[in-house]
């Protein structure tokens, strides 16, 4: 372990201590998570697990958080102190917290927030505090809404609500939360487990505190903040310091179809600092396709800079997710542009945007860091619901599907192929699930049969998938990436956009914009998504050829594909690449 600095609240605090206390930190937000997913009925947090819990002290520094959604978790600390400015630190022991308001911490109002404080004695130490998707609030359409044209349009909005006050529920605030929106009891099953969740968390950290006292476990919280912080740092001052700039350009905003929209990235290294400035980027939008600039700008960004430079994966030593990671990164966004919307602009729908953000962030730094850069990402997950209301319970059903993305290829490997896509990190929705639970069913469920970015290592193949309404309905989609392609880097080609069809194959087929509100379909309906596949790494013709089989024989592209692309000539009577002919038509390539 490093050397601790003798001014610290830790320096008397040996290393295993704070060893074994840093890994109890990570269990217990492990646990909380485990406790609110299986514990939930709606698929988005049951199934795609789209959550986060943790533990925070009482200003809102991240101790430890849950390896699930990242932008639900990074989320946190902003929620926190914005409930807490609302309600003037008047918290009491037995109390429980909602919050929802995107102007004031929270992530989009779909997010809610749930905080429970933790209090040892008189004092507040922290809280537990966890998030989830909730899969109606109350807004204009059933399920995900963009054509909003404002944030009180999104739904109910909780700034700082005591669900909770001194261990007594408030039974109109509870009456609030389920006569608001279209899927009381759903919601009503999600927002218990995660009073759930944030209970167990709290009684988990007091159990620490009375163990190991309060000066111990709050000691080696700092430490594992400061320890994170350096092991950031130094990976950050190893590139060298200047500006490094990308631009991409949004579909639109799912009202003025023909305005595109343009993302700027500015990273600004300077020593063990990183800046990454939106500056330049578009103005706010009149819909819901506007970011909140904390809880979802900030998070993005803090989630970029950790993962290209300290990816846990990579890395031999614990390196904890914790407040820590923050510190060395600045986010800027002119107040007034969609990065950093003016209230009351409505802010919903920005996931696509934060994907893009992130997208950029790795290819402006691809010059100076080719070992951890991407080809371009698919940079969204076409976030989908279907709905339509059950008469038999006089409630509405909502299905919430995150779709599969796919990464770009990076250095040595292949990109992967439909999977969650950058700081989503939800899983998909198995189509027993769907059918079993919805009247719905899954038709088709496949790779995308198109050839992904070519490069010496491919990017990721992105998905299909074709869902038929077996009853009247609504459909909503808030994706992105339908116009720009995952770009490829180093030489590598580009990728292919994402597409929403409606009823493909039937005289009324049509292509459907990335982005729709509530959408009426009839009972036969078929909606098909396909997920954008990814940019290539590095030059197609220095692909190792046999790899170039092998996507063959697994269908990922053809044989016309293999010698156009790559200048790989297959004898597929033989299953062998033939040598002498690939040679030649590699060489012919090269030639001036």
């Amino acid at each position: 372990m490093p050397q601790m600095p003798a001014e610290s609240t830790y320096a008397d605090i040996d290393g295993v201590t704070l060893r074994v206390l840093g890994g109890a930190l990570d269990a217990i937000a492990r646990e909380m998570a485990q406790v609110l997913y299986r514990m939930s009925n709606s698929s988005i947090i049951r199934e795609s697990e789209d959550i986060g819990c943790g533990i925070f002290d009482a200003a809102g520094r991240e101790f430890c958080e849950s390896d699930t959604s990242p932008m639900h978790i990074g989320s946190l600390p902003f929620n926190i102190r914005g409930f807490m400015k609302k309600l003037a630190g008047r918290i009491e022991e037995g109390d429980v917290i909602i919050h929802n308001h995107p102007y004031h911490g929270a992530s989009h109002t779909p997010d809610l927030a749930v905080a429970t404080p933790i209090f040892h004695g008189s004092r507040l130490i922290g809280f537990a505090a966890s998030t989830a998707h909730l899969i109606d609030t109350g807004a204009a359409a059933p399920g995900l809404n963009i054509d909003l044209i404002d944030v009180f349009a999104e739904g109910t909005l909780y700034n700082g609500v005591k669900l909770y006050e001194r261990g007594v529920r408030n039974e109109s605030v509870w009456a609030i939360l389920q006569d608001s929106v279209r899927t009381p009891d759903d919601n009503a099953s999600d927002i218990q487990a995660m009073i759930s969740a944030t209970r167990l968390g709290r009684d988990r950290f007091l159990k620490l505190v009375k163990r190991y006292g309060l000066a111990t476990v709050m000691g080696a919280a700092d430490y594992w903040m400061d320890y994170s912080e350096r092991r950031l740092r130094a990976e950050i001052a190893k590139i060298p310091d200047g500006d490094y700039a990308s631009e991409s350009w949004l579909d639109h905003d799912g009202r003025n179809w023909d305005r595109r929209l343009k993302v700027a990235v500015t990273v600004r290294k300077r020593g063990s600092d990183i800046a990454i400035d939106l500056t330049g980027s578009a103005d706010e939008v009149e819909t819901a396709f506007n970011v909140p600039f904390e809880g979802s700008l900030k998070v993005g960004c803090y989630y970029a800079v950790r993962s290209l430079f300290l990816d846990q994966a990579t890395s031999e030593d614990f390196v904890p997710q914790n407040d820590g990671i923050f510190r060395p990164v600045e986010v800027v966004a002119p107040l007034g542009s969609i990065f950093n919307p003016r209230f009351p602009r409505a802010c919903s729908a920005r996931m696509a945007q934060i994907q893009r953000v992130i997208d950029g962030i790795i290819r402006a730094l691809a010059p100076v860091m080719p070992e951890k850069a991407t080809g371009g990402n698919s940079a969204t997950v076409m976030s989908v619901s279907f709905s339509g209301f059950d008469r038999s319970r006089d409630q509405y059903w909502v299905c919430v599907e995150v779709n599969e993305g796919s990464y770009g290829g990076r250095a040595g490997k292949d990109g992967l192929d439909a999977v969650d896509n950058l700081m989503a990190n939800t899983r998909n929705v198995p189509c027993e699930e769907i059918e079993l639970h919805y009247p719905l069913r899954v038709e088709r469920y496949e790779l995308r049969p198109e050839a992904p970015g070519a490069g010496r290592f491919r990017g990721g193949c992105g998905h299909v998938r074709d869902v038929r309404f077996l009853v009247d309905g609504f459909f909503s989609c808030n994706g992105d990436r339908t116009l720009e392609a995952p770009a490829g880097v180093f030489g590598g080609r580009d990728g292919l956009g994402a597409r929403l069809v409606f009823n493909p194959g039937r005289p009324d087929e049509a292509e459907w914009p990335s982005k729709v509100s509530g959408r009426r379909v009839r009972a036969g309906d078929v909606i098909r998504v396909m997920g954008p596949s990814s940019g290539g790494y590095g030059e197609p013709f220095e692909r190792d050829p046999e790899r170039v089989l092998a996507d063959c024989l697994s269908g990922v592209i053809n044989a016309d594909a293999a010698r156009a692309d790559y200048g790989v000539v297959l004898d597929l009577a033989e299953l062998r690449v033939d040598v002498a002919a690939t040679r030649q038509a590699r060489t012919a390539r090269s030639r001036p």
